[in-house]
């Protein structure tokens, strides 16, 4: 990769490795292009577990079967929190085999994106009651606070998850690929457990709190695991209200985003705002809001590149939500302005 001296924008992280501050620079840079400028993406699941969301290729590759094209981010889970595990083994739900497929496509030019749906570090065994573990069960103020408290049992179940997470971080930094991560997405909605306390609630003990687990998680990786290939993603959800009240700041962001689940992508709220945090901006998550295989892909892109012109990338969700499972994928992967696998790196240059 070409050296690239002089970076406008500095990483979040000061002693982010040398590949992950180009490719910073390189996203600052496009929105300022006529031509390709936006990166397309693609959810491949989540990693070791079974059935249709399973973490595999078969996303990528059916893409590339109907529009032709590989999407150039491919996107990976390391954890389902709505699973259910033994008490003292909240970690168990954290996997990170998917790591192999990654590599493999950041060798084919391509990037690599990491999100997490994490366990709730205040429940023992990660199961308060019903199907959907304990992911989405509400924490109160109090029981969020003991997260960040030395030596509590939800402190202690915490940083065992970040050990785990971390083990498949420093795979991917040892190599030298640079990861697009997004911890603690969707945050000022109220269906996650580190979100906020209600619908479109202004709770500001709250949002101090998430702003301090954020800060936690982005301190315990860079300065105590050495991780120096992460780019941080902060996206909140386009949905909800109060986007950038939750913002921990910017020495530890280094990409906005929205993830946008909407029928009208051309009325989503937060862009403007989004932008007001001089950050790179993402559409970190996308797809309709109304499941009925009629969302207009092609379309989706088109409105972003008119409306939302500082938009670096998209990354739809798999499933229901998926290209392949609505319509115009084709228009939106071969639009002129996208840029897929094959064209981020040119040689060992970005493109």
């Amino acid at each position: 990769m070409a050296n690239i001296t002089n970076i406008a924008i500095t990483t979040a992280n000061s002693s982010a490795d040398n590949t992950a501050q180009q490719i910073y620079q390189w996203l600052t840079e496009l929105p300022t292009r006529s031509g390709k400028k936006l990166i397309s993406g693609a959810f491949g699941g989540y990693s070791n577990i079974g059935g249709e969301d399973a973490f595999s290729l078969q996303q990528g590759n059916d893409i590339h079967t109907l529009t032709g094209k590989f999407p150039a981010i491919y996107a990976a889970d390391y954890a389902r929190g709505w699973d259910i595990c033994p008490p003292g083994d909240e970690a168990s739900l954290i996997d990170f085999s998917c790591n192999g497929t990654l590599i493999d496509h950041w060798k084919k030019g391509g990037l690599v994106a990491i999100s997490h749906h994490l366990p709730n570090p205040v429940f023992a065994g990660n199961n308060p009651g019903t199907g959907e573990g304990a992911l989405k069960h509400p924490i109160s103020n109090d029981q969020f606070s003991q997260i960040l408290l030395a030596g509590s049992p939800a402190r202690q179940r915490w940083l065992a998850m970040l050990d785990k997470v971390a083990q498949g971080l420093q795979q991917l930094n040892a190599l030298g690929i640079t990861v697009l991560y997004r911890p603690l997405h969707e945050m000022n909605g109220e269906w996650f457990w580190w979100g906020a306390s209600g619908q479109n609630s202004n709770d500001r003990v709250r949002i101090g709190l998430y702003q301090r687990l954020y800060r936690d998680m982005f301190s315990y990786f860079t300065n105590h695991k050495g991780l120096n290939n992460l780019l941080w993603i902060f996206s909140p959800d386009a949905n909800r209200d109060y986007k950038t009240d939750y913002y921990p700041g910017d020495d530890c962001v280094d990409i906005t985003g929205l993830d946008m689940y909407s029928d009208t992508p051309e009325h989503i709220a937060g862009y403007q705002e989004m932008l007001s945090l001089n950050k790179p901006f993402s559409f970190a998550e996308v797809g309709p809001a109304t499941t009925n295989g009629q969302f207009d892909y092609g379309k989706l892109i088109a409105t972003i590149l008119q409306l939302y012109p500082k938009a670096t990338l998209f990354i739809p969700w798999n499933n229901l939500w998926s290209p392949l499972k609505n319509i115009n994928a084709s228009a939106a992967y071969n639009n002129q302005h996208v840029i897929n696998l094959g064209e981020v790196w040119n040689g060992s240059q970005l493109s």
